[in-house]
Formats: C-alpha cells, sequence, structure tokens
C-alpha cells in the first residue's frame, strides 16, 4: 500500500527541487476531506488517491499533477467545490481536478449517457491539457488493481469499459508498461479462467525461459561485441494477453508460441540501430514478413524503433527490437518521457498528440454522448496503415481503410466530392482496401454528393460521420421543404398566408405545442411525416376561418393510438419524453438495460428494437429517433436461448435447474441429440430485464459440459 513518503520519494527523484511543501498540503486536504469514507474493500479511502499520486509520481509528472491526483475525487465525493481547490491550491490544479470530475450533479435519463458524457468532458479538456488524461489513467490501473472487491457484473463491465477505452488511450500515449498491465487486468476479469491457466503455463516454464532469455542475450551481446559495437541486450516475456491474442491469430497451444518472448537492444544513434539490424540478419535468417521500421515511419504515438523476427539455432523464432536509449525512455513512458511546460505550467497545444485532437474532430458532428463514446472507441482499437498523397504527405489511416476514407482525411470537400481515385497511378474502385506505402490520388467532382451507399464503403469514423452528417442535413433540408409545401397548401385553403405567419412568429409560438424547439423544426416534423400539416394549420387560421380546415384534418392512425389506446408497455423515454405509445419488435424482444433504438412507424407507434438486431438494419435511417430505457423500467418479454453441450445422460435437468434457481419459468423446451456438434437445447422463457439475462447466460457457460450458449431472434 502506498504511504505519502512513497509519493515523495518518487516525486523528488524526477523533481529534484519540485515543491514537496504543495504535495503535502494537498494530502493533508485530502485526508481531510476523505475522513470516515470506507472503499468497498473497506479499507480508508484516502488509500486510492495515495496510489493514483503514486503511480502519478513514477511517471515522472509535476507537482499540480501530484496534487490533482491527490484530489481527484474531493469534488466529485465530498462537499468540497472546485473554487475552494482553485483558492487553496490556485487555477492549475483546479483546472486539473475539474477535469476528473464526472458530470453526477447533472440529471441524465440513463446511467450510459452520463458515463458517456462524462468521458467526453475528460476527453475535451486533455486537449487543454494533457495531464488530465494521464492522472485518469494511472487512477484506472488503480482500480482495476483493485477490482476484486467489487460485484462480478460490475467487474466485467468496468474490465470491459478499460479494454474498449483505457487500454488504447495508453497506447496512444506511448505508455507501454501502462498498457501492459491494463491489458493484463482487463484479461483476468474478463477472461479468468483462460487468463489463469496461461499465467499457470508461464510459471510452469519460468526455469526454461530464463535459461534461453540468458543463453540468447549472451549470443547477441557477443555477436554485437566482435563488430564493435557495446549495447544494452535486454529479454522478456511479453505480458500475458499479448500472448493469449497470439495463441489466439496463430491458433496455438502456449507450449508451441517460441517468439513470446521480446529480446531489445539498446544503442546510442540511429545510425546504430541500422547498422546492428544488419549484423542481426547477417547471424539469423529473419522470417518475411515480420521485419518493421518504425524508425523512418513512427507510430502515431511516437514509437520508434526497428522490429525483426528471426529464425535461431534449433528453428526457435525470436523477435529483436532496437532502438536508442532515448526512444526506448519515449516508447515506454510516451508523453512523460519528454515533460516539458511553459512557466505558467499549461502545455502547448502541439505537445497533445495530433491523434487526440483528430478524435475530437472526427467526433464534432456527433451530438449524442453514447454515439460519441461508441465512435472513439472504433478510432481508437484500429491498427494503422501509412499512404501517401500526391505531394509525398503521409497520412495515417485505420487498416483496411479505403480510398473514401483518404479523402475525408484530406478534407471534407474532398471527401464529398470524391468521384473516383487512383492508387499508385492505378483507377480503383471506392470499396479497395489502402496498404502501407500506397500513393493515392483523389478525383474530385462538383456535382458528386455523397450517398448511403457511401456508408458501406466508409471504415475510419471520421468519414462515417461527415457522411452521416451531410445525409442527414440533406434529409432535414429535403423534410423542410416537403413541410413548407404542406403547410402552405393547408393554410391556402382558410385564406392564411404561409409568409404572414412566418413573420408574425405565430409558429414559433405554437413549437413547444407539439415537442418542437422552433418553426423550423416543426415544419421539418411535418416534411417527415411526423406531424399533420392540417392540425398545425387548424390552430394558426383565426376562428372564423378553421371551418374550411376542420374538415380536412387527417387524423393520423398514430395520433389515433395515443388517444384511444391504453399504455400497456412502460419504461421507454423519447427523446426525453415519457409516456409516448411504443410497441417491442418481437423479432428480437429488448429488455430493459439493453442498448435499443427507435423506428417512427406509420400507423404503430414507436417500435423499440434491439441494436444490433438484424431487422432493424433495414430501417429507414430517417424515421429512426433516439430511444432509451427509463432509471425504473420493468418490462418483462420473451427470450429464446440455445445451448449447445456434451451429449450426456442428465444434462437437460442440470441446465433446467439453472432456470429453476432463477425463479424462471421455462414456457418451451427442446433438445435435439442429432447435431453432429453435440446436444442443441433450445430454451424459451419470460424476463424482465438484460443483468438477469446475463447472470443466467454466464452460470449456463459456466456448466461442465456447455460448449456455447446464444441468444436467438423469436
Amino acid at each position: 500500500m502506498a504511504q505519502i513518503e512513497h509519493v515523495l520519494e518518487s516525486f523528488t527523484f524526477h523533481h529534484t527541487e519540485g515543491n514537496t511543501e504543495m504535495v503535502l498540503e494537498a494530502y493533508k486536504y485530502a485526508l481531510e476531506k476523505h475522513s470516515g469514507q470506507k472503499r468497498r474493500s473497506g479499507e480508508p479511502y484516502i488509500v486510492h488517491p495515495m496510489s493514483v499520486a503514486k503511480i502519478a509520481a513514477d511517471m515522472g509528472l509535476c507537482e499540480p499533477s501530484i496534487c490533482a491526483a491527490l484530489l481527484h475525487d474531493v469534488v466529485e465525493d465530498t462537499d468540497t467545490t472546485k473554487e475552494e481547490i482553485r483558492e487553496r491550491f490556485g487555477d492549475d490544479v483546479a483546472l486539473l481536478v475539474d477535469g476528473l470530475t464526472k458530470l453526477d450533479n447533472v440529471h441524465f435519463v440513463h446511467k450510459e449517457e452520463r458515463q458517456a458524457e462524462s468521458f467526453r468532458k475528460m476527453l475535451i479538456a486533455t486537449v487543454k491539457d494533457i495531464r488530465i488524461l494521464l492522472i485518469k489513467l494511472a487512477d484506472r490501473l488503480h482500480n482495476m488493481s483493485t477490482l476484486g472487491a467489487l460485484s462480478p457484473e460490475k467487474q466485467e463491465r468496468i474490465a470491459q469499459e478499460t479494454r474498449d477505452i483505457y487500454t488504447p488511450l495508453a497506447g496512444r500515449l506511448g505508455l507501454a508498461w501502462l498498457k501492459a498491465d491494463l491489458d493484463d487486468l482487463a484479461f483476468k476479469y474478463l477472461e479468468p479462467e483462460k487468463y489463469y491457466q496461461l499465467a499457470a503455463a508461464v510459471k510452469k516454464t519460468r526455469k526454461e525461459r530464463i535459461l534461453f532469455i540468458n543463453r540468447v542475450k549472451k549470443d547477441i551481446e557477443q555477436l554485437l561485441r566482435s563488430r564493435g559495437f557495446e549495447a544494452d541486450v535486454s529479454g522478456r516475456l511479453k505480458n500475458l494477453h499479448s500472448i493469449h491474442i497470439k495463441m489466439i491469430r496463430k491458433d496455438l497451444e502456449f507450449e508451441k508460441i517460441h517468439d513470446a518472448i521480446a529480446f531489445r537492444v539498446l544503442c546510442d544513434t540511429v545510425e546504430q540501430c541500422y547498422a546492428i539490424f544488419g549484423i542481426i540478419h547477417s547471424k539469423w535468417i529473419p522470417v518475411p514478413g515480420y521485419i518493421k521500421d518504425y524508425i523512418a515511419m513512427p507510430k502515431a504515438n511516437h514509437y520508434q524503433s526497428l522490429h525483426t523476427t528471426v529464425v535461431g539455432e534449433g528453428g526457435e523464432r525470436m523477435e529483436i527490437q532496437i532502438r536508442t536509449r532515448e526512444m526506448h525512455q519515449v516508447n515506454e513512458y510516451g508523453i512523460a518521457a519528454h515533460w516539458a511546460y511553459k512557466e505558467e505550467k499549461q502545455t502547448n497545444e502541439k505537445d497533445v498528440y495530433v491523434w487526440l485532437r483528430e478524435i475530437l474532430e472526427n467526433q464534432s458532428d456527433l451530438e449524442d454522448s453514447r454515439e460519441f463514446f461508441d465512435s472513439v472507441k472504433v478510432d481508437l482499437l484500429h491498427e494503422d496503415v501509412f499512404v501517401f498523397t500526391p505531394a509525398g504527405e503521409i497520412k495515417t489511416l485505420s487498416a483496411g481503410s479505403t480510398p473514401l476514407d483518404f479523402a475525408y482525411a484530406i478534407h471534407t470537400e474532398v471527401g464529398h466530392q470524391c468521384r473516383g481515385a487512383r492508387v499508385n497511378g492505378v483507377m480503383v474502385p471506392f470499396d479497395t482496401h489502402l496498404k502501407s506505402g500506397d500513393h493515392v490520388e483523389i478525383i474530385t467532382s462538383r456535382d458528386q454528393r455523397p450517398s448511403l451507399a457511401w456508408l458501406d464503403i466508409a471504415r475510419t469514423s471520421r468519414a462515417r460521420n461527415k457522411i452521416k452528417a451531410y445525409l442527414r442535413t440533406e434529409q432535414r433540408n429535403q423534410s423542410i421543404q416537403v413541410g413548407r409545401k404542406l403547410l402552405e397548401k393547408a393554410l391556402r385553403q382558410a385564406g392564411v398566408s404561409f409568409n404572414k405567419i412566418m413573420k408574425s412568429g405565430a409558429l414559433d409560438e405554437l413549437a413547444p405545442k407539439y415537442k418542437q424547439s422552433g418553426a423550423t423544426d416543426l415544419i421539418a416534423a411535418i416534411g417527415y411525416g411526423r406531424l399533420d400539416e392540417n392540425a398545425i394549420a387548424y390552430d394558426l387560421a383565426p376562428a372564423d376561418s378553421r371551418d374550411s380546415i376542420k374538415p380536412n384534418i387527417r387524423e393520423s392512425a398514430f395520433e389515433k393510438l395515443l388517444r384511444k389506446v391504453k399504455w400497456q408497455e412502460e419504461g421507454i423515454v423519447i427523446d426525453g419524453v415519457d409516456n409516448m405509445l411504443v410497441q417491442f419488435a418481437k423479432c428480437c424482444s429488448p429488455l430493459p438495460g439493453e442498448p435499443v433504438i427507435g423506428y417512427i412507424s406509420r400507423g404503430r407507434g414507436i417500435i423499440v428494437h434491439r441494436q444490433g438486431c438484424q431487422q432493424a438494419t433495414y430501417l429507414e435511417k430517417e424515421r429512426q429517433t433516439k430511444v432509451m430505457w427509463s432509471e425504473n423500467a420493468i418490462n418483462k418479454r420473451p427470450v429464446k436461448l440455445q445451448v449447445i453441450s456434451g451429449d450426456r445422460p442428465g444434462i437437460l435437468a442440470t441446465l433446467s435447474n439453472s432456470f429453476q434457481d432463477r425463479h424462471i419459468n421455462l414456457t418451451s423446451v427442446q433438445c435435439d441429440t442429432t447435431d453432429p456438434s453435440g446436444a442443441v437445447s433450445t430454451f424459451t422463457f419470460p424476463i424482465d430485464n438484460a443483468q438477469k439475462l446475463k447472470e443466467l447466460i454466464r452460470t449456463l457457460k459456466q456448466t461442465k459440459g456447455v460448449y456455447e450458449v446464444t441468444r436467438l431472434q423469436n
């Protein structure tokens, strides 16, 4: 457990003239504010901020960062205000603490929306000061290392979020050691059985591994010394998660993975790196396709190194990384390795990595927080390819990118007007996958405009979001034109001028009645078919002119349902409005807690589908609407699970007991033992929320003899 002495020791190691008094004051303040608070583990709460401060100090962060790490929860979890932090510790610390504080005081309908918006706030604040993200990563590392005190459901949720967001963020910041630690901790809680099996296998081979590392290390040192090079050579086993991924990709058991150990050669200059690279290849045969030059073409996080995999004596593969000592510092500690501030202790804009600003720019067209969160995940997880513009400029794109993605990477208008592309001088289709080293030229036309089909071609979130934004704008403009014509016609019947109505502001005043923000939204809703133009005209016309309109009012089937049908389904909120008529799609039977999407049907109200439902993918985009579950949603829906297991006596009874133990009534059970993959059992039953279903599936998967559990479409 970290003590304040450990924090100060690490801080002064990196900052010999640092202000330890300020750090001590922050510690005492945090100790006072968190007095009496306990963590789930039962230990005093102060242990957490102190541990986060120790990790931040180990990174070499400055004194305001260490203070902010100690104080990062006081605004969120105590009665302390941001103004009090500013008065006592200054603007710098207050800015960092505010960037790390979640939006718990803002009302959100769903906790997922709160989490997503808090993440957006933190990421935007990070562009102003990258230290916010570094402290957040230190916070996440300590939380992950103490996850054992939480429930299995929370462990899984937090671990998945870590794998999706924070691990790749650590990688993008160049914090290799932190990324490896987060990777392994997420692996431990998401796939515990595989984690412990691999950990046991690694422990079992420890002696042989040490002997192998020492032997190869000695061989490399002797080889380099014979050529006049003095270099630092080391060997290490890759972290458990990276070995696990390698096993999956190569479909091999741990014992068959021969390149799980990476050897590292550190020298003084770039010239020495390339010379040593040649010497290594003169001794051992390189494996084709495994040579990578990240010195000439660094990764987005400034990582530089030469990588090669060679075949050693006895046919064993060895991965060897060659870099300068300065590169090694940057590769291991990322932005923290070359920390530099102005006198006012603020990061210069160019100190913040370009990729972070690009990620935010790519999502700038997204208003929905959860869509933003999901889109950022896509941006973070991709691997990179490097392609060239006609002028020789390098553009970094995600693997699988197409010429369309390249066009949007240059400029939004270049993307919108993209008519064709040449790759390496040859005309290619839009859906061609680009490879590193390709030279790409975009052909544009002023008459070209994006189409819905482009979304099936674009891979990067920047391109997809720009296309979506354009299509939404076009659809809205078309709806406004249609809505205006319809309303003009309806008003004309009563002898009312549309232009006079617009100038008078009457349409703006009427808009709230129909839950619209203004006249333009009201007209667009008419064009979309969500509102009836005759009903609007009736409200706008003078009393003595309404008779000419009233007989023509077409009460929509949707409005009839709203008026006549009693509410049978509860728990859905539509665009922030309760008590809208909804029906739940029978194809996917969405449960409270599952991500959902709404579809404005003709005559049946809002149809709610589970996100990812195959039938929902064919729905008209312009009729989709944002829906979510309310906090107290209760909605029992029929669910169908398919369980594939070994065909052993009593397996069906064992599986059925899992339902009985959870007080779940089965309405249908079918078992087929003729399938070659084993016994296939299908269970149909009602259940009222996603969490209960998740727990049931976990129990079934843990049943001895069960191979696979799948939720079926109804």
